[in-house]
């Protein structure tokens, strides 16, 4: 009778274990299967489809409302739907930039069950250009001191973690200024069509100081003189991946690993634009990626997972060697109190999927009227044509275009041209 009351209560607690460490991926599954549906329409190019999907993920406040709101500001400028980018960026802001988002009993949630409790807040770069998007949307419609703040906040400061063990642990950092050159390149554009041109030369200047081979499109006569700006989104960013059984994120694919980002040509009406100067990457995600400075400094994954692993070892040598009912009742439940732990230890992998892997910013100057301009990669199939973009005789039009396989042609784009 003993022996059958112990196998009942064995049986019991590995059942408990197995609930409790299966409990909270299965809470938020149905919302991330909605949100990755959403990425996989978003990546075949129907951007229709992705909002649809994502939409009513985005009006949850829950752990991923922020992920959802960027994906669905991702979706709306690929439509450029600038008024929708704006609103979806814009609630995804105040939540990145609120404090205390993570505190109280949801972070102690993420450290006691799982990290998937915590608000998706993405990794430095991924706030950056949730930043950027939000800048680009109200440079888009010419407002350009709402732009020049989103542009200046995607230009926060980083954590530099390189002398780390000198300084006191794996925890310690310094502060250090960004090093984001698109983020300086728009909000020298900003401060241009403000007026302010010492303030739009010295971003210019930092462009060129961190990437030599910007210095033609940081040029401030050539930004001055476009009436089309073409905001390029080629490739894909960073993907979240786990390898020392699930407890550690690593970033990839490395740039080594897929090769330069290529450059594009324009074509306007047919014939071929100069933008030789204009064609380098301010930023390539990927490198940034591999950098520790943008990336989020989290251990207590590694130490769960090394606790975790520890208590299955003794648990297992203690119950094995023991023939004493009550030291293998022991033994088990450190066994399962470990399997728990490294359970609750795996990596939170969300991250942006839509992100692109560089964005290129091509300053145009056209003969006032309407054009059609195709841009291209010497990669097989990406190639997109607009038809009829409007170059305005004063001020400046933004069009952004996101770069997928296979060609389109956009025949009826809605854009903001300043009336004089």
């Amino acid at each position: 009778m003993r022996r059958a009351r112990h196998g009942r209560a064995v049986a019991c607690l590995l059942a408990a274990v197995v609930a409790l460490a299966a409990g909270p991926a299965g809470c938020t599954s149905a919302s991330e299967e909605a949100g990755r549906a959403a990425a996989s329409a978003y990546a075949r190019g129907d951007y229709a489809d992705a909002r649809r999907l994502v939409a009513p993920l985005a009006k949850k406040t829950d752990e991923n409302f922020v992920l959802n709101n960027v994906r669905l500001g991702s979706a709306a400028l690929a439509e450029q739907d600038w008024d929708a980018a704006e609103t979806a960026f814009l609630a995804a802001y105040e939540v990145l930039n609120s404090v205390g988002t993570n505190d109280g009993g949801r972070t102690l949630g993420a450290v006691l069950v799982d990290e998937r409790l915590r608000i998706w807040r993405g990794e430095p770069y991924e706030r950056a250009m949730a930043n950027f998007y939000l800048g680009l949307s109200y440079y888009a419609r010419h407002d350009y001191d709402n732009a020049r703040a989103a542009f200046e906040n995607s230009l926060f400061k980083l954590r530099d973690y390189v002398d780390a063990d000198k300084a006191g642990g794996s925890d310690a950092y310094r502060d250090v200024e960004s090093n984001f050159a698109l983020g300086y390149l728009m909000l020298g554009r900003s401060w241009q069509r403000l007026g302010q041109d010492d303030k739009a030369r010295q971003n210019f200047e930092r462009v060129a100081q961190l990437r030599p081979y910007l210095a033609g499109v940081a040029d401030p006569g050539r930004n001055a003189r476009a009436n089309v700006l073409l905001v390029v989104d080629f490739g894909y960013g960073p993907r979240k991946l786990t390898d020392f059984d699930g407890a550690i994120v690593g970033l990839g694919p490395t740039p080594a690993e897929v090769g330069p980002v290529p450059p594009p040509s324009v074509l306007i009406d047919g014939r071929p634009a100069d933008v030789g100067a204009v064609d380098r990457p301010p930023v390539d995600l990927l490198a940034l990626a591999q950098d520790r400075r943008w990336q989020s400094i989290d251990t207590f994954r590694t130490i769960k997972s090394a606790l975790g692993t520890g208590l299955i070892g003794v648990g297992a040598y203690e119950g094995l060697r023991s023939r004493n009912r009550n030291n293998q009742a022991a033994g088990l439940a450190m066994v399962g109190a470990g399997l728990l732990l490294k359970a609750t230890s795996q990596a939170d992998t969300r991250h942006w999927e839509m992100l692109p892997r560089t964005t290129f910013v091509l300053p145009l100057e056209l003969p006032p009227g309407t054009h059609d301009v195709t841009v291209e990669f010497p990669v097989r199939g990406l190639t997109q044509t607009w038809r009829g973009i409007i170059a305005p005789d004063k001020g400046e039009a933004t069009y952004y275009m996101r770069m997928q396989r296979g060609s389109m042609v956009v025949r009826e784009r809605r854009t903001y041209v300043p009336a004089y």
